[in-house]
């Protein structure tokens, strides 16, 4: 039985899927992997536009390094957070949720702009890192997939730090992944060679919002319209 996951970024996944249907028809890009890059990150696998998997779990902690939350912290460095450096609870959430990640490791800034502009030795293990676990994770969705048809980069650093989306797809090479138009503001990035379609589509959670609505306003309305028969 496949545990269920609550994830995070779902009205994001819900944009780029319907993105996929434009662009694949049902097949939605088949076999998908979509990095949801910002202050927050998450991955999330998908078949024919339907999520099976997702870096995150009950809460935001889980999953990736991000802005200032490390992501998927060791329980026993929680408790010995507790038990031997005697932090409250609040401090604790402060500390995961406000110092950790990108902030944490560089010590200089969660952003990754000025990590990627610093020549500080923090700012580049902290980029390191994101890469290292973004890569890592995208080899533990492609296996339950069974391989990767599309690779979405979307969210703030996904689509406008191609440094990275370059040192990601290095690190997903091994899966058939190839770059050729990847500074060039280009939807699709790959090359004719690559196994992997690899795109670039800009986040729009309002638009997902505003189409949820208009979903739950019709159902509603047939609702009213049936009971009043």
């Amino acid at each position: 039985m496949v545990p269920v996951r609550y994830g995070f970024h779902g009205l994001s996944y819900s944009h780029i899927a319907a993105k996929l249907r434009d662009r694949y028809g049902a097949r939605a890009g088949g076999r998908t992997i979509i990095a949801h890059l910002g202050s927050g990150a998450s991955l999330c696998a998908m078949s024919a536009g339907r999520s099976v998997a997702t870096t995150m779990g009950f809460s935001t902690q889980d999953g990736l390094v991000m802005s200032t939350r490390c992501g998927a912290p060791d329980p026993g460095v929680i408790l010995h957070l507790l038990q031997a450096r005697r932090l409250s609870a609040d401090e604790l959430v402060t500390l995961l949720y406000e110092q950790s990640g990108l902030l944490g490791v560089s010590g200089i800034s969660g952003d990754m702009r000025t990590l990627i502009a610093s020549e500080d030795s923090g700012a580049a293990e902290a980029v390191d890192l994101f890469v290292y676990r973004i890569g890592r994770e995208i080899g533990s969705l492609a296996a339950i997939m069974g391989g990767v048809d599309t690779l979405v980069f979307t969210a703030g650093i996904g689509e406008n730090a191609p440094l990275v989306r370059e040192r990601i797809c290095v690190a997903a090479a091994w899966l058939g992944v190839g770059l050729e138009r990847n500074r060039e503001g280009a939807e699709v990035v790959s090359n004719a060679t690559s196994r992997v379609d690899v795109l670039v589509i800009p986040a729009d959670e309002e638009r997902a919002v505003a189409a949820e609505m208009l979903v739950f306003r019709s159902a509603a309305f047939t609702t009213a319209r049936e009971g009043s028969r």
